[in-house]
């Protein structure tokens, strides 16, 4: 947690945004810690139960209060100082039209985040959902495509890497 903390470096008034972010465990724990401003929860599968639990099991387990402000899926994506999308980045149908979003949302100057799971020597396939993963340097080409810079690359573990990128 502390490592991908010093890999982000948000500040306490930012605005983040968290994309196909599941049930938000990563993301409530993390601005628990380390607080922001507001957390924007984006998923499907994720409601304000849930998002309530995680906040209630987390400061229970730790005594920490929470502080940062959460919203679940806005009707569209509002401007954020960084945006994440954790081991999702594989599952977008249409990827190109998701970069364009999150360009369009982040702020001038912000960073998006990318926790992914990646092919090293050879095509690998996610083992949850079976699509393919994608080599590190396919993800930094097609993210420069869309005009954002790469600002920096993280081995997180043997099967994942964090990505930074600004706009």
């Amino acid at each position: 947690m502390k490592e991908f903390y010093e890999f982000g470096l948000w500040q306490k008034d930012d605005h983040i945004t968290s994309i196909g972010c599941g049930y938000g465990w990563w993301e409530v724990s993390l601005c628990l810690h380390y607080p922001a401003r507001q957390l924007t929860l984006i998923d499907p599968l994720v409601d304000a139960d849930d998002v309530a639990d995680s906040i209630a099991y987390f400061t229970e387990k730790t005594g920490i209060i929470w502080e940062t402000g959460v919203e679940l899926n806005p009707a569209s994506l509002q401007k954020s100082n960084q945006i994440w999308v954790f081991n999702a980045w594989h599952e977008f149908e249409d990827r190109a039209q998701m970069l364009v979003k999150i360009i369009d949302a982040l702020e001038e100057g912000g960073t998006i985040i990318i926790e992914e799971e990646i092919s090293k020597s050879e095509r690998l396939q996610h083992e949850g959902c079976g699509k393919e993963l994608f080599f590190e340097k396919e993800i930094i080409d097609e993210f420069a495509k869309a005009g954002l810079h790469h600002v920096a690359s993280k081995t997180k573990d043997e099967v994942a890497i964090y990505l930074k990128f600004r706009k």
